[in-house]
């Protein structure tokens, strides 16, 4: 079995935001991330938290979906953060569609 996992911080600014807020005030964080693919079972995972709190201000995790190496879904948040979407990129995912759905 092949599972692929990096655990890396990242500053970033961040801000709660729903499909309803039209303007976030954001704030500069160092944010933690943890980010998995089992490319057997063609699935993966990811947890994001902010490292001054370790998780109580800024927290989301959420599920991956494969097709063989294509990224093709994900569960969990609004939107899929480009960390991730980098991360798997480095490891081989197809993530071409995926950064088109985001207009990444």
């Amino acid at each position: 079995m092949e599972t692929l996992e990096k655990n890396f911080t990242k500053v970033r600014y961040v801000g709660w935001e729903t499909s309803m807020s039209p303007i976030v005030e954001r704030e500069k964080k160092t944010m933690q991330y943890n980010v998995w693919w089992d490319r057997d079972n063609q699935r993966g995972g990811f947890e994001i938290l902010d490292d001054e709190t370790y998780g109580e201000d800024y927290y989301a995790e959420g599920c991956l979906e494969f097709t063989d190496k294509t990224l093709d879904g994900y569960d969990g948040v609004f939107s899929l953060d480009e960390e991730v979407i980098n991360c798997l990129e480095k490891w081989g995912a197809d993530v071409k569609q995926m950064r088109e759905d985001l207009e990444l």
